[in-house]
């Protein structure tokens, strides 16, 4: 009987989280694209409560109902992108895998899928995810440049604006490599640290993942720094193709890093203040958003490294 009642709970809860995750997912391909990274989530909880088998199908279910009512190319890039991490994370953590093994084998699995993901959709589909980045760009630039245009600018004025924001789009096409990099990143934390704290909820106890703000990067990262510089400098001195893309991207990977240690320093800082968890969530996000402050936080970062702000010995 009990038995019975498993099953029954089971059944009830896989077809609980098909509807909720189509709903999510199809909400964010149509209004917030970026929310859809979490998607995985609803079924790794379904997984670890009730079994792997239980996750695999209900996600494959809910990917089918979005290539229906979306189209196939949506539905095939979300099940390379992210089934595969779904199983991987299930996996983890249904084993009890430290949390140092969550976080690497998820990135690792993510950054591996959205690859894939990309370079079939190329061969299949022939949508070419980088000439949909430069349209987008170009249709942002165009619109821009249109509202500007009302403001009353100069011809000299407009030039000059036309080329700064050219110059940044030009960056941002350049950074993609390093982009996919840190979105995979973002995309195994977000899904591991989610479908964690619901099934700490749900009273189970499973891995602990450390709290970002006790985040920190090795010691001799500075050391390692300056290495792959070296690297990068020889590969000029070979002259070999694409220098420029390596050094943006390489760089780009390394403030990321910074800004990682910089933004757990403040939110470490931020914790031990007076503020209520109210103001300290809107705090952290106004961090997170403030673009401008990005290359501040990342100093902060790089100086914690050297000077230890938050008297952190282990290296977790």
């Amino acid at each position: 009987m009990n038995l019975k009642n498993e099953k029954t709970r089971a059944f009830l809860e896989s077809l609980l989280m098909i509807l909720l995750g189509t709903i999510y997912i199809l909400l964010g391909i149509n209004f917030v694209p970026v929310i859809s990274i979490v998607f995985p989530a609803f079924f790794i909880i379904l997984g670890v409560r009730h079994g792997i088998e239980y996750n695999i199908v209900s996600i494959l279910i809910s990917i089918l109902v979005v290539g229906l009512v979306v189209d196939k190319y949506t539905a095939f890039f979300i099940f390379i992108a992210f089934v595969p991490l779904s199983i991987v994370i299930n996996y983890v953590i249904k084993k009890r895998g430290k949390s140092q093994e969550l976080i690497l084998y998820s990135t690792i699995t993510s950054l591996v899928s959205y690859v894939i993901a990309i370079v079939l959709v190329k061969r299949f589909f022939n949508i070419s995810f980088i000439d949909q980045i430069e349209k987008s760009f170009s249709l942002v630039l165009k619109t821009q440049l249109d509202m500007l245009k009302e403001t009353g600018l100069s011809n000299y004025e407009m030039y000059q604006t036309k080329d700064i924001l050219e110059n940044a789009y030009e960056y941002m096409v350049l950074v993609i490599p390093s982009a996919v990099i840190i979105f995979s990143l973002l995309t195994a934390y977000l899904n591991s640290i989610l479908s964690i704290f619901i099934l700490r909820k749900l009273r189970y106890g499973i891995v602990f993942v450390p709290r970002f703000s006790y985040f920190k990067l090795p010691s001799n990262f500075i050391l390692g720094v300056i290495v792959i510089y070296l690297g990068v400098f020889l590969l000029k001195q070979l002259k070999v193709f694409y220098y420029e893309t390596i050094f943006i991207n390489v760089s780009a990977l390394i403030s990321f890093a910074f800004f990682l240690q910089g933004l757990a320093v403040l939110i470490f800082l931020i914790n031990k203040s007076r503020l209520n968890q109210v103001g300290k969530v809107i705090f952290i996000v106004l961090l997170i958003l403030s673009f401008p402050l990005s290359a501040i936080i990342s100093m902060v970062g790089f100086l914690d490294i050297i000077f230890n702000f938050r008297g952190i010995k282990k290296e977790i």
